[in-house]
């Protein structure tokens, strides 16, 4: 933080000595120094030659300038946040003299300075900043296991086994629904679809301003195709599926959930291809898909789950 407002406080006093009294203007953009600025000027409102209103002239300064350090370290400060940074590089550029209004690009090479403030402070000082203070919570959160045996990877090993649980996976009983769930599961099947989305995003990208007649037939062609072949996946899907929302009554409440554990080896090892596998006592047995996982004494430690949380 000192490091960078340092460095905040050099640029600032760089852009003093660049930019100090550079930044008036006057309201009537014809008069160019503050003793012509004077008297009264026609603005025509919207643009309208029908509709002249007289105005004022009034030399003014910028909201953000650099008469000051205090000023420039508030202007530099605009600029590291990117917001609204251009009106002012812009100013920077039209800038002539002191007490002169603006010229169009009168330094163009000035811009420099805001390049190079903008590498510095914006995108490197500030994120060292950031990542200081990420590291600065991290190093005060890991205090409290300064006392523990374990280093951090042997403790996320020991979180991640306490909370694994067995993945569910939904295998239709109807032997029907069940061929479309292969298919719709299948590896050639995610090829497919990936390659047609693939497809789907160049024809988009292809599209460009004055397109002939004869590429947007074929762009209109070939949205349709996409669509239905997309219409096609989803009702593969909803058939394969179901649309079904599965929320056991002891997940919701105080009461630890049940599960179902579906295995993909429960195609060979079962001679049905609709049971699923089940952990008894006494080792793994088929059973209905309806049933209830049940894990043994020796079992539950693996999954980081008690008594309760098995036979519940």
């Amino acid at each position: 933080m000192i490091v960078t407002t340092l460095l905040q406080f050099m640029f600032a006093c760089i852009g003093v000595q660049l930019f100090k009294g550079k930044f008036y203007r006057c309201t009537d953009e014809a008069k160019s120094s503050p003793e012509v600025c004077k008297g009264t000027y026609i603005v025509y409102k919207d643009g309208d030659v029908n509709q002249p209103t007289m105005q004022r002239r009034v030399w003014h300064n910028s909201d953000f300038n650099f008469d000051n350090v205090l000023m420039a370290m508030m202007a530099l400060f605009t600029v590291s946040t990117f917001e609204g940074w251009p009106a002012l590089l812009y100013k920077a550029i039209d800038s002539n003299r002191e007490n002169f209004g603006p010229i169009y690009n009168y330094r163009v090479e000035i811009s420099i300075f805001f390049i190079i403030y903008i590498i510095i402070i914006a995108f490197f000082m500030m994120n060292i900043f950031v990542g200081f203070v990420i590291v600065t919570f991290q190093e005060q959160g890991e205090k409290e296991y300064k006392n523990c045996e374990l280093d951090k990877n042997q403790r996320q090993c020991v979180e991640y086994a306490l909370k694994a649980r067995p993945l569910r996976r939904y295998i239709p009983k109807n032997p029907y629904q069940y061929k479309f769930w292969y298919v719709v599961n299948s590896t050639g099947f995610e090829y497919i679809m990936f390659v047609l989305i693939m497809l789907n995003t160049l024809c988009l990208a292809v599209q460009h301003y004055g397109q002939s007649a004869l590429f947007n037939y074929v762009m209109d062609i070939l949205n349709m195709v996409f669509t239905a072949v997309f219409t096609v996946e989803m009702f593969l899907k909803l058939i394969a599926f179901k649309p079904r929302v599965s929320i056991s009554s002891g997940s919701v409440g105080k009461q630890p959930p049940r599960f179902r554990f579906h295995s993909e080896s429960s195609r060979t090892a079962c001679s049905d291809p609709d049971s699923t596998v089940r952990l008894s006592p006494f080792g793994w047995a088929c059973s209905d898909p309806d049933s209830t996982v049940r894990l043994s004494l020796g079992q539950n430690r693996r999954f980081g789950m008690t008594d309760r949380d098995i036979y519940s």
